[in-house]
């Protein structure tokens, strides 16, 4: 059998070590979720919405109604070995008044790193009004991640606005409870759990 040479070698080596970052990469705590609702002209109005979760646990579900209150909710949650992640959204459009959606999303990982995102979107006046919220968050990168997104519209007149604001990095760690019970011989007290 002939020798491997040193570029044959290093190949096979650099190959072995991207196919690992890509299989850590895959395994990620994500969730993401999408709500909409519009009053529609003449009061037909619409609601809608979207959730998925990537992990080894969760789960995700939406509901939508549409008639004289047009809403819908979008909750997703995903777990696994590298953190937490939770997505909610909602929207909400009367048929008269203002359209409103937010969403809220949190991102914990392992090591107790926070990120978390906010959205909010509101429509007023106009002939139709609609909100469109969105929001995802990650554990599967170096840091826990969380964005948010939020649109308001209105067509004929009205006034719309939206914000949004995600927060991370390596200083912000999940709060963390320690209980302490008395020794069982009514001595010092002593840490319970970690």
């Amino acid at each position: 059998m002939k020798p491997m040479s040193l570029n044959t070698m290093i190949r096979l080596a650099m190959a072995a070590l991207v196919t690992l970052m890509i299989a850590a990469a895959a395994r990620a705590s994500d969730a993401e979720t999408q709500a909409w609702a519009n009053s529609g002209r003449g009061g037909r109005g619409a609601a809608g919405g979207q959730a998925s979760y990537r992990g080894d646990l969760g789960f995700s579900r939406t509901e939508s109604r549409s008639g004289r209150v047009n809403a819908a909710r979008s909750v997703a949650v995903g777990v696994d070995e590298r953190g937490l992640s939770l997505s909610i959204s909602t929207a909400v459009s009367p048929q008269r008044g203002p359209a409103l959606g937010t969403t809220l999303n949190i991102s914990i990982d392992r090591d107790g790193d926070v990120a978390t995102s906010v959205g909010a979107g509101g429509a007023a006046g106009g002939l139709a009004r609609t909100v469109d919220v969105s929001g995802a968050t990650s554990t599967g990168g170096a840091r826990p991640t969380a964005a948010a997104q939020a649109t308001g519209r209105t067509e004929l007149g009205g006034i719309a606005r939206a914000v949004s604001r995600s927060d991370s990095g390596s200083g912000r760690k999940a709060a963390t409870i320690r209980l302490s019970a008395p020794d069982q011989f009514g001595g010092a007290r002593r840490p319970v759990g970690r």
